[in-house]
């Protein structure tokens, strides 16, 4: 599986009016099946974690996000995302990740989060093109 561990990309194309946390969800279900994973997706606002994917005996919790109508949304997500997964965080071995479309907001307040925090959860982030293109970030 690729991982583009401070890759600087940021994709220009994302649509002007932003993808939805199903766009996001969708690409990012394709991506995991592509690299062998069994894939289960809450739709719409469903409860539970937003991807939840299964390798053999690994696991990877994943909640995602998407791009907000209104300009604070970001933001406001960013730190929404954060505490879902972080409440999650139940099994030793699994992987937890937060995903984004890839915007240089969200790169942004994930560049602020103290590496520290990151270090010690173990959580990624992952940024997700308009064209399925994904890059985790450590």
């Amino acid at each position: 599986m690729p991982n583009e561990a401070g890759a600087k990309h940021i994709n220009s194309e994302v649509p002007k009016d932003g993808m939805t946390e199903d766009d996001v969800k969708l690409l990012l279900g394709r991506w995991l099946e592509r690299g062998g994973w069994e894939v289960s997706i809450a739709a719409g606002r469903e409860p539970g974690p937003d991807i939840l994917a299964r390798q053999g005996s690994r696991s990877w919790t994943i909640e995602v996000k998407g791009s907000g109508s209104r300009p604070q949304m970001p933001t406001n997500y960013f730190l929404s995302a954060l505490g879902q997964i972080l409440q999650r965080m139940s099994e030793d071995k699994a992987r937890y990740s937060v995903a984004f479309p890839d915007m240089p907001q969200y790169r942004r307040l994930w560049a602020r989060l103290p590496g520290e925090a990151k270090k010690r959860t173990g959580v990624t982030a992952l940024f997700v093109g308009a064209s399925g293109e994904i890059y985790e970030v450590r």
